[in-house]
């Protein structure tokens, strides 16, 4: 995983030069990671009006626009080998938007690429950057590849069994995981500090805010305010760590002992 992170940073910002730059129109993306609570954002962040904001446009299993943009853009959402093709032209598209008044979507560590640089690099492309203990989205991301349950909809009732269930931690995974994020991270504050840009920081804990989301409007140039969101993607109940780790002594006896240079990413 640290090549493919790695290799985001290698190539040239000429690839991003033919983009036509509209003052009326502000492109932005949201820097994050797996189970921060992107996905609770994009749909909080899509109810502004002239909001365009896609998802994980680069997963590797799927393309992830907007529901609505598949066939807006005749890019069905297991078109990966299209958008492969010719990334720079697939980004291209996405922000040359005349429906949208704010166009953005998803970076994720595992999800970048040569085409993401020039993006990166561009100062009339707006940052959002969301954070989240990496703790607690290990731990997330554990339970929901035992549970196979990824997001809780406020429609439906919460799932029983397995989705209760403690997981096992593994702590070499997780050394791993913490590399790769504090890897991440560092590559993009370098680009960000390179280009002297500013980034608008987010935490998980406010994405249902809607003060917190008029004034991510606000720093993308607009004026609209919200004084509430229509809920539809919740997060689970809080549970302490203790109900949902099974080797937990273990588990703190790692984070008595860790460095605290080991863990960069929770700053």
């Amino acid at each position: 995983m640290n090549e493919q992170v790695i290799c985001v940073f290698s190539g040239t910002s000429s690839l991003y030069q033919g983009l036509v730059r509209m003052q009326s129109r502000q492109k932005f993306v949201l820097i994050a990671s797996p189970r921060t609570g992107s996905q609770a954002l994009n749909r909080h962040l899509n109810q502004y009006d002239g909001m365009v904001m896609h998802g994980e446009v680069f997963n590797s299993g799927f393309v992830g626009l907007r529901h609505d943009y598949h066939e807006k853009m005749n890019l069905p959402r297991e078109s990966v080998d299209v958008r492969d093709a010719e990334p720079e032209q697939f980004i291209a598209r996405i922000f040359d938007d005349p429906a949208a008044r704010f166009v953005g979507f998803h970076i994720f560590p595992e999800q970048t690429r040569p085409a993401i640089l020039p993006v990166l690099e561009d100062e009339s492309i707006k940052k959002l950057w969301l954070f989240r203990n990496p703790v607690a989205s290990f731990v997330s991301l554990l339970e929901a590849e035992a549970s196979g349950v990824w997001v809780l909809h406020a429609s439906e009732p919460l799932p029983a069994g397995a989705y209760r269930q403690k997981v096992h931690f593994d702590i070499d995974r997780f050394n791993e995981y913490l590399r790769d994020l504090n890897l991440f991270r560092t590559k993009i504050k370098s680009v960000l500090f390179e280009t002297g840009q500013p980034y608008f920081p987010i935490h998980y804990s406010d994405i249902a805010d809607p003060l917190v989301g008029n004034a991510i409007i606000a720093y993308l140039g607009g004026d609209q305010r919200l004084d509430h969101f229509e809920i539809d993607i919740v997060k689970p109940p809080p549970r302490p760590f203790v109900e949902r780790i099974e080797n937990y002594w273990e588990f703190t006896a790692y984070f008595r002992a860790i460095s605290s240079e080991a863990l960069y990413a929770f700053g």
